[in-house]
């Protein structure tokens, strides 16, 4: 086990935890810096339909889907296109 492995198994843990005690912005922030740390950090993706399970009800907004998850989807097919465009340029 690398230490990008246990890295990323500590960021699970204190993700999952932060959902249940910290604000939900701030949960979803950690998944935000995450992305950017590691790649690809598909987790993320769960742990957002997880905030939009436990914290949201149905609005207008996306058609009733889970406005955080699709936002988080979105994101993450940002960061992952960025970051292959960004690392061809070095």
């Amino acid at each position: 086990m690398g230490s990008d492995s246990s890295g990323r198994i500590i960021a699970n843990i204190f993700i999952c935890l932060s959902i249940f005690i910290l604000p939900w912005w701030l949960s979803i922030s950690l998944i935000l810096v995450s992305f950017f740390i590691f790649k690809p950090f598909y987790e993320g993706l769960l742990f957002g339909l997880l905030i939009d399970l436990l914290y949201f009800n149905q609005r207008e907004l996306f058609y009733n889907l889970p406005a955080v998850f699709i936002s988080l989807v979105v994101i993450f097919i940002l960061v992952q296109l960025l970051g292959k465009q960004l690392r061809m340029r070095n």
